[in-house]
């Protein structure tokens, strides 16, 4: 799924990889840090090879590679949003990389941005303590995911 040539085309449409950071996604991630209480969040872009961080908040990285990717599930998964309350009990998270070493990711939670009917990226939220999220704060999720979609609809028109 990550390397579809159709979702591919459809992410560099956008005209987004490798850009320097712009407002409108950054207010999207302040919001969503603040939201959830979590250190880390991103707006993250699913390249053939790597996640990359149109925004990110919380770690200095600009991307990571697809291998360690925790928004790699959404390839497998028709929800378009996923909540990990505690990464250690979860059968698809309890080896991943970050979670058995630093910085030791024990929530996690993500909401599919689509385009062109093709997943380009996540809104995605992370922090080292499990926590669970009331129904408001998953209503938050979904608005900034309506809000990050339109955001990109809109780079992609040009407008």
């Amino acid at each position: 799924m990550r390397k579809n040539p159709e979702r591919l085309q459809a992410l560099k449409s956008l005209a987004l990889l490798d850009t320097a950071a712009e407002v409108a996604y950054d207010d999207l991630t302040r919001t969503l840090a603040k939201a959830f209480d979590v250190p880390i969040a991103m707006v993250s872009l699913l390249d053939a090879d790597r996640d990359w961080f149109k925004s990110c908040i919380g770690v200095s990285l600009t991307e990571s590679p697809a291998e360690t990717s925790f928004c790699e599930i959404l390839f497998h998964c028709e929800d378009d949003f996923l909540v990990i309350p505690d990464t250690t009990a979860d059968a698809q998270f309890a080896d991943h990389p970050l979670v058995v070493n630093a910085p030791f990711i024990r929530f996690y939670a993500s909401a599919r941005l689509a385009f062109d009917g093709h997943t380009v990226g996540t809104l995605c939220i992370y922090d080292v303590k499990a926590k669970q999220v009331s129904a408001e704060q998953l209503e938050i999720l979904g608005a900034m995911r309506l809000a990050a979609m339109e955001t990109l609809a809109r780079r992609a028109r040009g407008v």
